[in-house]
């Protein structure tokens, strides 16, 4: 494909806007991390950190505990969507303040890897996209990658990450819900000894299935191994990394109480896959 000089330029011009807009934001939210956890909807618990200068990273990290046990909880995946398959792709890029918005959110994540058309310019909303890693919608499965690592979920929301891949047949057929990462970091409790340390944006969710705990955290500027740990001591028994660089951002949406709405981190690039919760508000029988 023949790049114009046009198309150069307005490439140029996209990248410097987002990059701008992405480096007064994370200004912006170093100033809204409080130290202690709150209750933000019936079930879920926010907390942010700000990490100590070191190797493996800095800046702020933003975590979120759900009790998946407690009514009126609910998950979200993006499905697959008619106009893009209509033309051989699986999902259109969005925004994820749109996401929350248009779902009716409590909290909501990036998700698995992807790849957009075209790919001369920064991706846009409303670009066609194909997802790498396997996500299963509500008993749908988008597609089996190989090198897939399944976190899925049961109809009873009971949480399951096996330290293999790809998906098990069996997995599949029994999952509402699932979000492909790419490698299971913590196991037990314990973080793999060869987990990176280089720093970069990240975003992780982890589980402890006895307890039904579900955890979602992105940071600022932080390496996988550093991420791991901080999930494991807030009580994640397995762990992997979702999409991360660009891509990862957090957002909570309306009816939270005792935390500034919206977006907490990201959200400068549109991405194709995300993986959410639906939660009651504080109060609401």
């Amino acid at each position: 494909m023949v790049i114009t000089p046009l198309q150069h330029r307005y490439a140029k011009i996209a990248l410097a806007i987002g990059l701008a807009l992405f480096a007064s934001a994370d200004s912006v939210y170093s100033r809204q991390c409080a130290p202690e956890p709150r209750s933000v909807f019936s079930g879920i618990t926010y907390g942010c950190e700000l990490l100590e200068r070191s190797e493996e990273g800095y800046g702020i990290l933003h975590w979120v505990r759900v009790e998946l046990s407690v009514p009126g909880i609910e998950l979200y995946v993006t499905p697959l969507d008619p106009s893009a398959l209509a033309g051989g792709f699986q999902y259109r890029l969005r925004w994820i303040d749109d996401v929350l918005r248009n779902e009716g959110l409590a909290v909501v994540i990036n998700g698995a890897l992807f790849t957009s058309e075209p790919r001369w310019r920064p991706g846009l909303p409303g670009d066609l996209a194909k997802g790498v890693e396997t996500v299963v919608s509500d008993h749908l499965t988008s597609h089996i990658w190989e090198h897939t690592y399944l976190l899925w979920f049961d109809d009873a929301l009971n949480a399951h990450l096996r330290p293999s891949k790809p998906p098990r047949p069996e997995d599949l057929r029994k999952a509402k819900w699932g979000i492909g990462g790419q490698g299971v970091g913590l196991r037990g409790g314990k973080v793999w000894s060869g987990s990176d340390r280089k720093p970069d944006k990240r975003t992780a969710v982890g589980i402890d299935a006895e307890r039904k705990l579900l955890f979602l955290i992105v940071a600022e500027w932080a390496s996988p191994h550093l991420v791991l740990e901080k999930l494991s001591k807030l009580g994640a028994r397995d762990a992997m990394l979702l999409d991360g660089g660009g891509s990862s951002a957090m957002a909570i949406g309306e009816g939270g109480r005792n935390l500034v709405r919206g977006t907490l981190l990201g959200g400068w690039r549109p991405v194709a896959t995300f993986f959410g919760v639906k939660a009651r508000p504080l109060g609401e029988p």
